[in-house]
């Protein structure tokens, strides 16, 4: 059984991003497609690059993994933004929230960005409610954009 002091000790919050974080959301289920993948070298690779250029966090809540994302430079002051929620995201919403709110605001202010995108499929109201709680407004639909050419909002905060 767990102590009162134990539980207090579980960490919330954002920490470094590592490749396993996002190989790990991937092969137990990313939330918004609810779909299991196993890591090819493609999907290695791009895990460690994405460790290694140092814009990319890991949202933690009671010692769990909600999700990764970070940004992707388009040019000096603007990236897109990239998020993988896992199913850990539905046992703590508003902790999720927060976190994922705190990590935003953490790669806006060390990356110096005045332009964020992203996008959210048709069909994924979860994501256009999280995206609009974070400051994201409407800009237009992105037609045939994912690989299953489903079409998306295109969204931006601007700071």
């Amino acid at each position: 059984m767990e102590t009162v002091k134990e539980k207090i000790n579980l960490f919330t919050g954002i920490r470094s991003f590592r490749a396993e974080d996002m190989i790990w959301v991937i092969e137990n289920g990313i939330k918004e497609f609810g779909l299991k993948a196993y890591g090819d070298d493609n999907l290695q690779e791009l895990a460690k690059t994405r460790e290694a250029n140092g814009k990319c966090i890991t949202g933690v809540v009671k010692d769990n993994i909600v999700g990764c994302g970070g940004i992707d430079w388009k040019w000096p002051g603007v990236a897109e933004v990239w998020l993988m929620l896992s199913y850990e995201v539905d046992k703590y919403p508003m902790g999720a929230y927060e976190v994922i709110k705190d990590g935003l605001g953490k790669l806006i202010k060390d990356n110096n960005l005045h332009r964020l995108e992203a996008h959210a499929r048709i069909g994924v109201p979860e994501a256009h409610t999280l995206l609009r709680h974070l400051g994201f407004k409407i800009e237009g639909i992105a037609r045939k954009l994912t690989p299953d050419k489903v079409d998306c909002i295109s969204y931006a905060k601007v700071e």
